[in-house]
């Protein structure tokens, strides 16, 4: 009883201090933050006063982080934390000022029209912390980095528009420019050097500007770049042409992360003039005051984008100019090749005659310089040509030709037209017709060695060439085809002189070959002599099998029914049942001796002959049933003794 009115005592004080902490404050009341009253109140019966956002449970209140629909076309943010909501109803006919700051007019232009709460949340703290806008906090503004886990994603938005505010917000500078194109470099001595100017004006500023080497065509390069106040370029933001005397000139461009390029054309001798103009960011936003209700936000909105323009101009002139590139590279002795020839710097629909020379060489032609066992093969004309790529009349090569061919082109010079030649040697003017040369292979299988044998045909005579052998092992039989497959066990490499025949047989090094099959590919190098060859991958003559080693014949099989387990053995027969023992009697103390088992009133029946044990296994042992039922006796024995001494015991000390 004494027990029970302690642990009563208890519980009634532990309800108490509960009770009276209930009332203090203390409770888990504590865990729902400072009262509702304080900070800005969201308007529930307004629900599309806000925009995308976030709520922040701030010491002194709540305060929005997001965007507001203060105005239907324009998201709208706070510049004063923690009073009232800025609700259309407060904003009637509002006017706005502006205020100076570009960073924060370039976040607002670039990422308003977002759906993000995080980025809107980003936008807001921007506008808060601003210090060259108007502020008038209740609830101090913070970064969103310092407003928890529910503002991380938001914390990243606001570091990467900060930084892209730094970089690109303006003012902003347009820059255009207009350059010639300047012709090939003319280097054979009989030509004009290209160091001197051109004899016609082009430059549209001739003091200034240094001279250009070269001659300019009809064809300019305007180059237009966008920079911000930082010096960086402005991407993606278009650029309105305004173009005179050009032809087909494009009206838009777009400013990348480097300045952009295109190419103008004249449409008549004179002057090429260019006018750009571009939409950018604001460097200013727009501040609005309530215009009715006390204690209302203000509010920021993007202002209207700026404009920024350049001009550019140049002069220009009918200066001829070809580019040709051969037929074919590799011609065929006896059949035809052509000039694929493209001119440009005639000015509108001026043409010109032009002079085709196909010349031939035994040494390999350099760009500029005619050689001396250079001769010609013969020539053609293309008469009334314009600008544009047009294609020369056929000139034959010569059966037993081998080396280099390549053309010239001249065309005269009048009062429209300044001279034009250009010069020998040109790569894309120049065919080779080459040695071709063959490989002839024979795949060898020596046990678990392969080797290649291979002959090499129609090399130059006395010429050097690289071979390459290469060796592929597959599970199944390769199908000839052009591209390898398989698992590259070698490569190997040789550097070899052809005979005064053009011939050529080597050895590969011996390979080990595991089962399956093994091809070989080769490979000739091209050279300025020799024609590169490479040969088909699985062909026959290159293909080698070693077959699976042949296993030893297979033992009977086993019977597949397992042999039968023995039976186990009858179980023994169940043991009469044990009568009852009576309980101990209570004894007032523990006595010396162990209690002494009592004996049953009925003989014990004698205990069963063990059953034999089944084959291969050993007899049973371990307690049985009547050890069992004595061992439980003498612990309950043991433990209402322990029971008795305890009651006691006690009683004694009551």
């Amino acid at each position: 009883m004494t027990t029970l009115r302690i642990a009563s005592l208890r519980t009634a004080l532990l309800l108490t201090v509960l009770t009276i902490a209930s009332l203090i404050g203390l409770g888990p009341a504590m865990a729902a933050g400072p009262p509702v009253g304080l900070g800005e109140v969201p308007v529930h019966t307004a629900p599309n006063a806000y925009g995308p956002g976030i709520w922040h449970h701030a010491k002194q209140g709540k305060t929005w982080y997001g965007s507001y629909r203060t105005f239907p076309d324009t998201s709208a943010y706070c510049i004063d934390a923690g009073k009232k909501s800025p609700l259309p109803k407060y904003f009637k006919n509002a006017k706005a000022d502006t205020v100076t700051s570009a960073r924060t007019a370039w976040a607002l232009h670039e990422y308003a029209g977002s759906t993000s709460k995080d980025v809107q949340a980003a936008l807001s703290a921007m506008a808060r912390l601003d210090k060259a806008l108007p502020h008038d906090h209740k609830v101090p503004p913070q970064k969103p980095a310092d407003l928890g886990k529910k503002f991380a994603a938001a914390a990243k938005k606001h570091s990467t528009i900060l930084a892209e505010a730094k970089k690109l917000a303006g003012p902003y500078t347009l820059d255009i420019s207009l350059e010639p194109v300047m012709r090939m470099p003319v280097l054979e001595p009989y030509a004009a050097p290209e160091s001197t100017t051109s004899p016609d004006s082009w430059a549209s500023d001739k003091t200034d500007k240094p001279k250009v080497l070269g001659t300019p065509t009809d064809e300019a390069t305007l180059t237009v770049s966008l920079l911000s106040a930082s010096g960086a370029q402005v991407p993606d933001v278009p650029v309105t042409l305004k173009t005179t005397g050009t032809a087909k000139a494009p009206t838009t461009v777009t400013t990348g992360k480097e300045p952009v390029t295109t190419t103008l054309r004249a449409s008549a001798p004179g002057t090429l003039s260019v006018t750009a103009s571009a939409k950018v960011a604001p460097q200013t936003v727009r501040v609005f005051e309530p215009t009715s209700g006390t204690r209302v936000q203000r509010v920021i909105t993007p202002d209207t984008p700026d404009s920024v323009t350049d001009k550019a101009s140049l002069e220009l002139s009918s200066q001829p100019k070809v580019t040709t590139e051969i037929s074919d590279q590799t011609p065929t002795p006896g059949e035809t090749v052509t000039d694929e020839f493209t001119v440009s710097g005639l000015i509108g629909d001026h043409t010109v005659t032009v002079e085709h020379t196909l010349w031939q060489t035994a040494t390999a032609p350099r760009q500029g310089i005619k050689n001396d066992d250079a001769r010609e093969i013969g020539s053609v004309t293309s008469k009334n040509v314009g600008n544009g790529t047009h294609t020369s009349d056929e000139i034959t090569v010569p059966e037993d030709f081998r080396g280099w061919l390549y053309f010239t082109e001249t065309i005269a010079g009048d009062k429209a037209t300044k001279e034009w030649k250009g010069i020998h040697g040109q790569p894309r003017e120049t065919g080779f017709a080459p040695w071709t040369p063959t490989a002839d292979t024979e795949a060898v299988l020596e046990g678990t060695s392969t080797h290649d044998e291979v002959a090499v045909t129609g090399l130059r005579p006395g010429s050097e060439a690289v071979l390459t052998i290469t060796a592929y092992h597959v599970e199944t039989e390769p199908a000839q085809s052009k591209k390898p497959d398989g698992t590259e066990l070698s490569v190997q490499d040789f550097t070899v002189n052809a005979d005064e025949d053009g011939r050529v047989e080597i050895d590969t090094e011996p390979i080990d070959m595991s089962v399956g099959w093994v091809t070989y590919v080769t490979a000739i190098e091209g050279s300025d002599v020799n024609k590169a060859w490479t040969s088909d991958w699985g062909v026959p003559a290159e293909t080698v099998h070693r077959p699976p080693e042949e296993k030893p014949s297979t033992p009977p099989e086993e019977p597949s029914t397992p042999p039968e387990e023995p039976s186990m053995p009858p179980a023994p027969p169940e043991q009469p049942e044990q009568p009852e023992r009576p309980e101990a009697p209570e004894r007032p103390e523990e006595p010396d001796t162990p209690p002494v088992e009592p004996v049953a009133e009925t003989p014990e029946t004698p205990a069963s002959p063990a059953a034999p044990a089944p084959s291969g296994e050993l007899p049973r042992t371990g307690t049985t049933g009547n050890g069992m039922l004595i061992g439980l006796g003498i612990v309950l024995v043991g433990l209402g003794s322990t029971i008795l001494l305890i009651s006691g015991s006690r009683r004694e000390k009551d």
